[in-house]
This record gives C-alpha cells, sequence and structure tokens, in this order.
C-alpha cells in the first residue's frame, strides 16, 4: 500500500514540474483572485458553506495536468459551498452554483461558478473586454470551447489564470495552480501519514489478535509452543485421577466428566483412552456451538503452521504428540490430543492381544 502510494507521489510531482500551457492570452498584470475571493488571504468560515464532495464544475482547465491526491477517511473536503461569492455586474441578478476549494490553511486554491444565463450573449462579450483590460492581456484570449460549449476564453499570469465559457450556461472560474500543487503535495503527505498509521494499527491489531489467540489456546491445552503436555486440564505424563479408588477401562475410550473446563466447552463431551499405567494416550473432546475457525486460529498462534490444514480438518505435530481438530457438522467440532508414543506402544499391546496364542 505505501508502494503504491510513494508511485503516486511520483507520478504527481513529474505533472505538477512541468504542466503543459496551451495556447491563451498573457496577463501583464497579477491575477490576485476573483468572484470575491483573495488567493493570499485565508477565506473567512462565515463566507462560505458546508463541504462537499461533488462539484458540477471540478475538472481542471484542460491545460492543467494534475493527478487529485487521496483523501484520508474523515478528512476535511477540500470543496465547499460558496455562499459570498461576488458576481460580475451585469449577471448578478441570474441564479448560480458556486464553490471554492480551500487548502489545509482556508486560502483559496480555485472559486467557480456556474451562472443560469444561457447562450453567448453581450455580457459574454463584455466579460471577456473587461478582464482582458483589467489584466493588460497580451494576445487572443479565445480558445477552442471545451466539450458542450460555444466560446471559452483563458487568461494567464504564470500559474494562475482566468476561464470563461459560455453556452448552456456561462461558466468563470479562476484558479491558483501553485497553491493547489502544494495543497496536492501536503494533502499526499497527510495520505501517506494515515496509510502508515493503518499499517500500524493493523500489525498491533494483528498481534492482539494473535495474544487473544494465544490465550484462547491456552485456556484448553497445557504446555507451551513447543511442547504439548495435555489438554482440558489432563496432563499427559501424570496418571489420570491416580488418587481415585474408581476402576477405568484401559485402552478403549471413556467418558470423563472434568471439573474447571472453559466456559466454551461446557457444552459438550470428552473421552479419554488410558493405558494400563493410567497416563493418557487420547484425550478427545466433541463440542458443540464452538467456532472452529477461533479453534483453528488459536491453534495455530500456539503452535505455529499445521502440518494440515483444510477448512475441515487441521494436524499440528508438536514434538511427540499431536493436536487435531475436525469439524464434524456445522455446529459442532472434534479436537483430539494424542501422545503419539503413547499410541503406538497401544498399537503393539493390542495386536500381542489379538495374536496371543499364535
Amino acid at each position: 500500500m505505501l508502494a503504491q502510494s510513494a508511485a503516486h507521489l511520483s507520478r504527481l510531482l513529474l505533472l505538477l514540474l512541468s504542466p503543459p500551457l496551451l495556447a491563451a492570452g498573457i496577463a501583464e498584470k497579477p491575477i490576485p483572485g476573483g468572484l470575491g475571493v483573495e488567493f493570499a488571504k485565508p477565506l473567512d468560515s462565515a463566507r462560505h458553506g458546508a463541504e462537499t464532495a461533488f462539484v458540477p464544475m471540478m475538472a481542471l482547465p484542460d491545460n492543467r495536468e494534475f493527478v487529485m491526491p487521496e483523501l484520508e477517511p474523515g478528512a476535511i473536503l477540500p470543496w465547499r459551498h460558496f455562499t459570498d461569492i461576488v458576481l460580475p455586474r451585469p449577471i448578478r441578478q441570474h441564479a448560480h452554483q458556486s464553490f471554492v476549494m480551500l487548502d489545509h490553511d482556508n486560502h483559496p486554491v480555485r472559486v467557480t461558478t456556474q451562472v443560469n444565463t444561457p447562450g453567448c450573449d453581450k455580457n459574454f462579450d463584455w466579460l471577456k473586454e473587461t478582464v482582458s483590460k483589467k489584466y493588460s492581456v497580451r494576445g487572443e484570449t479565445e480558445i477552442s470551447p471545451s466539450d458542450g460549449y460555444t466560446r471559452q476564453i483563458r487568461i494567464v499570469f504564470i500559474d494562475k489564470q482566468i476561464d470563461m465559457a459560455c453556452g448552456p450556461h456561462l461558466l468563470i472560474q479562476y484558479l491558483d495552480f501553485s497553491r493547489l500543487k502544494r495543497w496536492a503535495v501536503a494533502q499526499h503527505k497527510r495520505y501517506q501519514s494515515y496509510e502508515r498509521n493503518e499499517l500500524d494499527n493493523e500489525k498491533r491489531r494483528m498481534v492482539l489478535d494473535r495474544r487473544r489467540s494465544v490465550q484462547f489456546a491456552d485456556a484448553f491445552t497445557l504446555g507451551d509452543r513447543f511442547k504439548l503436555e495435555g489438554a482440558f486440564g489432563i496432563q499427559f505424563d501424570q496418571p489420570f485421577a491416580k488418587n481415585s479408588t474408581q476402576v477405568f477401562p484401559i485402552d478403549v475410550p471413556f467418558y470423563a466428566v472434568l471439573p474447571n473446563l472453559p466456559p466454551q466447552f461446557a457444552n459438550g463431551d470428552i473421552q479419554l483412552v488410558i493405558a494400563p499405567d493410567k497416563y493418557p494416550i487420547v484425550i478427545r473432546g466433541t463440542f458443540r456451538q464452538v467456532d472452529f475457525d477461533q479453534v483453528k486460529n488459536a491453534l495455530r498462534a500456539k503452535y505455529g503452521t499445521p502440518l494440515k490444514s483444510t477448512d475441515r480438518h487441521v494436524i499440528h505435530k508438536v514434538s511427540s504428540h499431536h493436536a487435531i481438530l475436525k469439524k464434524i457438522a456445522a455446529d459442532t467440532i472434534e479436537m483430539a490430543f494424542i501422545n503419539t508414543v503413547a499410541q503406538a506402544e497401544q498399537r503393539n499391546r493390542l495386536w500381542g492381544q489379538e495374536s496371543e496364542g499364535l
């Protein structure tokens, strides 16, 4: 994401350094602003309205190539409804839509108005003559009109310019391109900062998620990431219920009622297989309403990359032990924790019993 942002900045700077200039009238006097704003002065908040994401005449004049920078979520939008615009005298009685673009210090960058006066009548000629005289323009101001317009004039003074077009309506725009470039670079840096923060936040979220997953795994497994010592409070290296007088089956599964199970595993059953010395061989639990993916992520967070992993079956090999997770129904999972050395000894015992006398 940051690499893409850096590439975007490179393209932006390349375009900003050498914007092409098409034919236009050249002003000998500076263009300080227009339509009631001065580029060098911040615009008082009382003079503009709410932010807006859509401006019907947002496109830049075609002599200025520009890549608009990304805005971070929650950023102040640069465009505002312009409620205190000063229209030229002959058109003040007409309805209009007016907008102003502000930089981060509230300096006007662009100001534009769309006046509901169709056609190219004497008012457009008056505008052309007046603005040419005001800024001592050399050369022809009329240029090939943009699509949809009948006539268009353009006056340029270094990085500032005026565009006026007539046709379906009257369009007047003032632009401070140098200030727009500075805003774009500053805004891009803000977006890069946002991306870095998001990346840092994502890393922190990943760390927190992993810690929570490990904590969850620790709630039903014993040992660390390198050693699986048991599960559900039962340890492989200790005889099961060694002080109990109850006689438990040997080498065959039996249900065990275990105390202090985590609340997530209260709705289920646990079976054990123990050796003749009562040491556990297999600890197997079947649980309903336990999320398969949550357990899968917990095992992965604690034990790392599994030996096998599908959307229904996961196997972790932890030293000489296995942790196995299965989804056996939409709302049911099975977990088995196996001492593989003891299981191999069990198979030998059972085979010896099966083949006894032969």
